[in-house]
């Protein structure tokens, strides 16, 4: 459990580059266009859901050390 927060930012990074590269780039674009755009942009929302996870995790075990 102590390297879950490191390893949950280091999969948020690659699907965040992921969604980058899938959206903002023209190579991104001519792989993922149309709807198909939707796969980058999913995946750009999960690596931001598993930051605010880390980043929770993070914190309630900082809490928790804080109280003993």
């Amino acid at each position: 459990m102590r390297y879950l927060p490191p390893l949950l930012l280091a999969v948020a990074a690659a699907c965040l580059a992921f969604a980058y590269w899938g959206l903002a780039t023209p190579a991104g674009r001519r792989a993922y266009d149309e709807m198909d755009g939707i796969i980058p942009a999913a995946v750009g929302l999960a690596g931001v859901v598993l930051v605010v996870a880390a980043a929770a995790i993070w914190l309630w075990r900082r809490l928790r050390a804080a109280r003993r």
